[in-house]
């Protein structure tokens, strides 16, 4: 048994696929899919039921699972406390949801931090997101707060012993094609979107709303596209008279037939960076975080 054993694990556990786990560490499919079975072989007994669809814990696997956790938690401080300073500074991770910020915030942070010759942007799901950061893969994760999600947000905060800062507020905003029909206005009511179709970002445990990227609530037999990436969600949006929602960012240098009407009402949205309890950021996080901000001072809407 070791930690990379370990990690394949936990990651297998947490995205419910070997495909997904192998991407998220970077290894191939069958490297970890013979790793696990020589673990589960050493140990004597399943870790995971596997079917069609994907990996599953047995009983005996969520026992181990959770000690795993545990033991990668205190494992990756350390590494990350004694690591070689010269290494450790070559290599930076963020984990964000689905946010066009992200490439011209990246490509900042790059011109200024010349060093770090391993820079990883790991966009995905909430869920992923908050696992990424308390597992150490990634130093910093980029999630949104409101009245709907706060509770159950600040509760897997807590859990998973992370912190969080506010970064930037905003309301929330109506993603349409440029020449949509409702692009005449300057505000959105929940009424108008009532006819229309909708695009979203699929989510893990979608039984737990507080994951959703979405907000706005989603009217009853309303058409929905659930789909992972922003290019996806963009060809949509600029083909249809669907709509989606967000914060109202737009890279305007990618992105060009696509608009954004904020929408009436209460619905202030906070922009927060996550990170490990207790955790001083490392230089290049302190840098990111700038980007970040030195992006939102001068983002006009």
């Amino acid at each position: 048994m070791n930690i990379k054993q370990l990690r394949y694990v936990v990651a297998i556990a947490n995205s419910g696929t070997f495909r997904e786990a192998s991407e998220q560490l970077f290894v191939s499919q069958p490297s970890m899919s013979i790793a696990v079975k020589d673990l589960e072989q050493e140990l004597n007994f399943q870790i995971f039921e596997r079917t069609n669809t994907g990996a599953s814990l047995t009983i005996e696997g969520e026992r181990f699972y959770e000690q795993a956790q545990a033991i990668l938690r205190d494992f990756e401080a350390f590494e990350s406390k004694y690591a070689k300073p010269k290494e450790a500074e070559r290599h930076f991770s963020v984990a964000s949801q689905h946010y066009d910020f992200l490439a011209p915030v990246g490509v900042e942070f790059s011109k200024k931090n010349p060093e770090i010759k391993n820079f990883r942007v790991f966009e995905s799901t909430t869920y992923n997101i908050l696992q990424e950061v308390a597992q150490g893969h990634s130093e910093l994760g980029v999630v949104y707060l409101n009245k709907h999600n706060r509770s159950g947000i600040l509760r897997m905060l807590d859990k998973l012993e992370l912190d969080y800062e506010e970064l930037f507020i905003s309301q929330t905003h109506i993603y349409l094609r440029k020449n949509h029909p409702l692009t005449r206005k300057k505000s959105i009511k929940t009424s108008d979107l009532k006819a229309l179709d909708r695009v979203r970002f699929n989510q893990e445990n979608e039984q737990f709303l507080y994951y959703s990227e979405d907000l706005v609530e989603t009217f009853e037999n309303t058409f929905i596209y659930n789909v992972t990436d922003r290019a996806t969600l963009n060809g949509i949006l600029e083909r249809t008279d669907a709509y989606a929602t967000g914060l109202g960012f737009i890279d305007k240098e990618s992105v060009h037939n696509v608009t954004v009407i904020p929408m009436d009402g209460d619905n202030v949205n906070s922009l927060i960076l996550v990170k490990q309890k207790g955790q001083l950021l490392t230089d290049a996080a302190k840098s990111y975080k700038r980007s970040l901000e030195v992006y939102f001072e001068n983002y006009k809407f």
